[in-house]
């Protein structure tokens, strides 16, 4: 077989494109830290990738309504906690004024100090987060759930709002007063005019009202324990979410990055060996354009 110099040339020019491309992307893949920026790379890899990228986006949307629910959440749970105290001492003043010996001073003192818990749970019920939308006002953030009289201004109006933060689970994030904070569901009569009754029954003296008075406390109280609990379970759930998710993210993270992202060790290498390739192709070019004819090989 007979090989013209010119034949040789061209072959080790061919050779020399290679080598450089090949450094290249070797020098591509250093300075920016990914490998797999195209699908003709590696089509298998690169179809993967993008799965799990679609796939980390989700997960990453869940996380960030997780950390919103939980934080809405612990606000209307705190609000409950405050209300389930003020409550207890509402009714533990209803009992102690269900007594023969109070006289006209210490009706009004009890009165008095009803009063000023009415206008503490008012001020649960009708609280604002920090975006400035009521806390228990659901799909009506805007509105303030009662009046200065304790008259509900949802008028049923307002529905719970769910937030999806899993695949297949949702939690409420924000509750309506009137759930809560009414006597019984679809009930009109709330807790601060259930108070202003009782206020004015201590003050006249009217026993006869206390029993039925005491009960409606009772029950108000019951359903803001009971909400104070569902809300505990929906933040157990939570937390048990964000630590499967948190998992999850990592876990997905790490393929991305094995598929997609510079192993440096393996591309220095590279790019070393395509250097002294190169080199070699190069000396040897040098020799052939030294040459004009090659004989049998």
């Amino acid at each position: 077989m007979r090989v013209s110099t010119s034949l040789m040339f061209q072959q080790g020019v061919q050779s020399l494109q290679r080598q450089q491309s090949e450094m290249i992307r070797a020098q591509t893949d250093i300075a920016t830290g990914v490998k797999l920026r195209t699908a003709d790379r590696d089509p298998v890899a690169f179809g993967q990738a993008s799965q799990l990228t679609n796939q980390q986006a989700r997960v990453d949307q869940f996380l960030r309504s997780n950390e919103m629910a939980t934080g809405k959440i612990e606000a209307q749970e705190t609000r409950l906690s405050a209300s389930t105290d003020i409550l207890q001492r509402v009714r533990d003043i209803a009992i102690q004024a269900n007594n023969g010996a109070n006289d006209a001073t210490s009706r009004a003192a009890l009165a008095d100090q009803l009063a000023e818990l009415r206008d503490a749970l008012a001020g649960q019920a009708n609280a604002k987060d920090e975006r400035g939308e009521y806390v228990f006002s659901g799909t009506q953030a805007g509105q303030v759930p009662y009046d200065a009289a304790g008259v509900d201004q949802l008028a049923g109006a307002a529905q719970p709002v769910d937030l999806q933060v899993s695949e297949s689970d949702s939690v409420t994030v924000n509750r309506v007063a009137s759930d809560i904070f009414n006597t019984a569901p679809g009930s009109n009569r709330s807790a601060m005019q259930v108070i202003d009754d009782l206020e004015a029954a201590v003050r006249t003296g009217n026993d006869a009202a206390y029993g039925g008075l005491q009960g409606e406390v009772d029950d108000v109280l019951d359903r803001v324990i009971t909400a104070q609990g569902e809300m505990g379970n929906q933040l157990n759930k939570l937390e048990r979410l964000q630590d499967d998710q948190s998992a999850w993210s990592l876990s997905n993270k790490e393929s991305i990055s094995k598929l997609r992202d510079t192993d440096l060790a393996e591309a220095i290498t590279r790019l070393n060996e395509n250097y002294l390739t190169l080199q070699a192709t190069q000396q040897s070019m040098a020799k052939i354009q030294q040459l004009s004819l090659f004989n049998n090989l």
